[in-house]
Order: C-alpha cells, then sequence, then structure tokens
C-alpha cells in the first residue's frame, strides 16, 4: 500500500473512527513495550528464549550471544 493509497482511506474515515486506530495503535505500542521490559528482566533459558529475546529487543542474534558471553 503506498503513502497516497493509505492517506485516501484515512480520509474515508470519520474522527471517532480514527481516534478508535490511534488509541488500539498505542494500546499495541504500550503492549509491545511492556513485553520488552519483561523479557529484559528474564534470563534466557534456552536457545529458541534467546531467538524470542532478539526479536523482541529488535537486535540480531549475534550481537546478543556477544552479550551474554561478555555478562558470563
Amino acid at each position: 500500500m503506498t503513502e497516497d493509497q493509505l492517506v485516501s482511506r484515512l480520509e474515508a474515515l470519520s474522527i471517532e473512527q480514527l481516534d478508535n486506530i490511534q488509541s488500539k495503535l498505542l494500546e499495541k505500542v504500550q503492549q509491545r513495550k511492556a513485553e520488552r521490559e519483561r523479557l529484559k528482566k528474564l534470563p534466557p533459558r534456552t536457545s529458541n528464549d534467546l531467538e524470542a529475546l532478539a526479536s523482541m529487543q529488535d537486535l540480531d542474534l549475534s550481537s546478543l550471544m556477544r552479550d551474554a558471553k561478555r555478562y558470563s
């Protein structure tokens, strides 16, 4: 979807609909931040946890492994 298509779709919505969309987006952002904070406090236990932690932190796995080696 191009920016023009997005703008034209949003222009067709009412103020109430736009407010609802904004509220939902802000809620999702807060949920992701809370999840990231929760994962920061938990030490990874398996390789699956490392992959999940890396994806939540927007890190690649190699930099996460370097950090893990540095702290162990």
